[in-house]
Formats: structure tokens, C-alpha cells, sequence
């Protein structure tokens, strides 16, 4: 990537204010709360960093990054559900599935440290835990990283996935994961791909981030498989591990986090790799955005394998989020000194403003496009910075859930957005 296409969107984001979309704030706080049952809560200490969105319900992770979060998994009714107008503006968070399940370090069989949390075909909701505890303060790993499956419709557990030692480094910290649901393949010869689609719930890939140890984890769910894979992409670039915005700095060395898979193949092949799919993924202390096929990513790595990684776009300052649209391959991220999300279609050279806010964006952690309502983007912020620095004003509003509505055209064609 050239300085000019670097250029390029340090003057869409510096210039282009006309080109801002409206955007709804659902959700606000000042400090987020409970319903609590006891008093294991210390305000300031709680921040989320997933976000997902149902047919009914908001699911929103809050890691231990400190002490005092009495709930690592909680959820909110959606903003168009009947009993959303009677709790109000700024309503307490509910745990997920239950106060039970919460703050159980001490015996590793409930939901310790939460990251993000996805809902499958399925409606089903695949929870990360690190198994991690006060990781900004001391990184205590008190158990085994694990993958809980509830079904939505009774909130019940499906499955409980511990994730073997091998994979693992002693530094791990599993922060962010998707779910595949096409199964690589090839026919033809070489370069002609296509994939093969799920036949039950657990037909799946998973494809997990581990922030600390710079790696990418593959989870074949089908044989309970799993497999560890490295690129130096993945690590953190040393140059932009300090962070400013809006006016404050802080230092962060974290290494791959943001993830996200481009259209399926019986939509649309991925514009980097021929009909391939890939995986987007970039560093959250890093410039750079790149690509590996899932073809790799769906073969144990051997110890001299190509892993036919590929630099996609160089972004004008960090991000953490990364989003891709599931009908055309749209990604969306937040470059977090320009305060803002911004859109890019893989294969152009420059990115384009979706919102920009000076108070409300300072910090967006996750980014959905969700098919479970009409795709609509949905982000999160936090003002993590403040988070970071423990300068929270508690005189005004840090934590938003947000919403850009839009119309869609039929999916049979390719359009473009904003």
C-alpha cells in the first residue's frame, strides 16, 4: 500500500463530513449496571467489547479486564421488542443465561471472562471465555479457554467446548472468533474453489483470535479438531502499539483481533483470491489489513506451508473492530484517531466514511451487519481510552449501542453502499 492510498483516506476522513450517514443511539449510559444480587460491582471498572443482536434480544460482553464486573455475558431486549419501552433509555443489563452462570472463576464451570459471543444459523449463541481475570491489572488465567453453546429458544447449554492445551500458548487471551459454515473445497484444478455447505448445526468452522500469543485457532467442530496457525501479520508492529483518541493516548502491544469472513461462495467469491473465500484479519496495534485463504486456514498447517496470506488495505490509524457485509463483501472498521467507521469494498484502494462523531465514536469495539435485522450496521462505544486512563467523566454519556438502518436492494446483484 502506498503513502498516497494512506493519504487518500486521512482526506476522506478529514474532509468528507458531508458524506456522513445518520445513525440511532439505542442504548446509553453513563456507567453501565445491573440488577444486581450483591455487591460485587465497581462502576468504572465495567466496559463491553462484543456486541450481538437477535430477532428479540442484544447480547453484550464485558470482559474481566478488571476487577469488580459482576456479569460477563449480559443482554438487553431489542429496541423494537414490546417490553423494550418499559425499561427505558439507560436500562440495567441482564446476565446471560443467569446470575448462576456468572463470576465462577473459582471453579471454571460457568462464564468467566468474556470477549464475544456469536449467534449461529441455528439460533444458537457461541460464547468465547478466556478463561482470563483482571488482564489489564495482573493477567491471571484461572481456567482453561472455552466455547459454551446455548440454544436461544430455552437458554439452555448445547455444548461445552474446552479447547486442548496444544493449541495454547501461556499468554493466550481468546478475544474474538466467526463461524464458518462452508467447507472448502476445489474441483477443476488449481484456482477453481467452491464450497460445500453445512448439512447440521455443528457442521462448522471456527476461527478464534488469540490476542496475546498472535495466532489464529481453528476449531473444526464436525471432528473436534483444532489446530494453531501463525503469520507475522499477526503480530503486533511495534510503531503503533500507542494509541490517541480524542486527545488521550495509551499503549496497547495487542496482536490479531479484528475478524471477518468475506461473502460465501455461492454468493460471492472473494475478490483477492479468485472464487476463494477468506478471512480478513488485522492487528489491533497495526496499519495494515489482511487476507488468508479458508481453504488454508481449513488444513492443519505443516511446518513449510504457504499460507498465501495477502495485504489487503493500510489503514490511517488502528482499529479493533472489523465487519464484513455478508451479501457483497462490504468491510466496515474504525480507525480510532479519525473517530469514525468507515466502509471499504476489498480491491479498491481507498475507504469512505459510514459515520463520523467526535463525541459518540471514540471508541467502537465491535461492528455487526446483521442479517436478523435487514442488515442493518450496529456498533458499540466505549470511550476505552478513558477506560484505559481511568479519566471516565461521570457527568456525561460513555457508553452508546447505535445503529445505521439502510435499504437494501435484492442480494442477487452487486450494488454499492453510501
Amino acid at each position: 500500500m502506498t503513502a498516497t492510498l494512506v493519504l487518500a483516506l486521512v482526506s476522506l476522513l478529514a474532509g468528507s463530513a458531508a458524506s456522513k450517514q445518520n445513525f440511532q443511539t439505542l442504548y446509553e449510559w453513563t456507567f453501565l449496571s445491573y440488577d444486581l444480587p450483591d455487591d460485587n460491582y465497581i462502576p468504572q471498572n465495567n466496559l463491553f467489547t462484543g456486541l450481538e443482536v437477535t430477532s428479540d434480544r442484544i447480547f453484550l460482553a464485558l470482559p474481566n479486564l478488571r476487577s469488580g464486573v459482576p456479569a460477563t455475558l449480559t443482554w438487553l431486549p431489542r429496541p423494537d421488542h414490546p417490553i423494550a419501552s418499559y425499561v427505558g433509555k439507560s436500562p440495567p443489563l441482564q446476565p446471560y443465561p443467569g446470575w448462576e452462570w456468572q463470576g465462577t472463576a473459582g471453579n471454571c464451570t460457568g462464564l468467566v471472562s468474556v470477549y464475544r459471543a456469536r449467534v449461529d444459523r441455528c439460533n444458537r449463541l457461541w460464547v468465547l471465555d478466556s478463561g482470563v481475570i483482571t488482564t489489564l491489572d495482573d493477567y491471571s488465567p484461572v481456567c482453561p479457554p472455552k466455547i459454551f453453546v446455548f440454544d436461544l429458544k430455552t437458554d439452555s447449554l448445547v455444548h461445552n467446548i474446552v479447547l486442548p492445551r496444544q493449541v495454547l500458548r501461556p499468554n493466550s487471551l481468546l478475544t474474538n472468533l466467526v463461524i464458518d459454515y462452508e467447507v472448502a473445497g476445489t474441483a477443476g484444478g488449481f484456482g477453481s474453489f467452491y464450497g460445500f455447505q453445512q448439512q447440521t448445526c455443528d457442521d462448522v468452522f471456527l476461527y478464534i483470535t488469540d490476542t496475546a500469543g498472535a495466532a489464529i485457532i481453528v476449531y473444526d467442530v464436525r471432528r473436534a479438531a483444532s489446530w494453531r496457525v501463525f503469520d507475522p501479520s499477526m503480530l503486533p508492529h511495534p510503531d503503533h502499539s500507542t494509541y490517541n483518541i480524542a486527545g488521550e493516548s495509551f499503549t496497547l502491544p495487542d496482536a490479531v483481533v479484528g475478524i471477518a469472513l468475506s461473502p460465501e461462495t455461492n454468493i460471492f467469491g472473494a475478490q483477492l483470491h479468485g472464487d476463494q473465500r477468506v478471512l480478513y484479519y488485522h492487528p489491533f496495534a497495526a496499519l495494515r489489513l489482511f487476507a488468508i485463504p479458508t481453504s488454508v486456514l481449513q488444513t492443519p498447517p505443516q511446518s513449510e506451508a504457504d499460507l498465501q496470506v495477502k495485504l489487503v488495505f493500510e489503514k490511517s490509524s488502528q482499529s479493533a473492530s472489523l465487519a464484513s457485509d455478508p451479501i457483497d463483501g462490504t468491510l466496515y472498521f474504525n480507525p480510532v484517531s479519525e473517530l469514525a467507521i468507515v466502509s471499504l469494498r476489498p480491491g479498491t484502494p481507498y475507504a469512505q466514511i459510514v459515520v463520523k462523531d467526535s463525541e459518540a465514536l471514540q471508541f467502537s469495539s465491535d461492528i455487526r451487519v446483521t442479517p436478523n435485522d435487514n442488515y442493518n450496521i450496529w456498533f458499540i462505544s466505549s470511550k476505552f481510552q478513558k477506560y484505559f486512563r481511568q479519566t471516565y467523566d461521570p457527568n456525561t454519556i460513555n457508553f452508546r449501542i447505535m445503529r445505521i438502518p439502510r435499504h437494501l436492494p435484492s442480494p442477487n446483484k452487486s450494488f454499492a453502499f453510501f
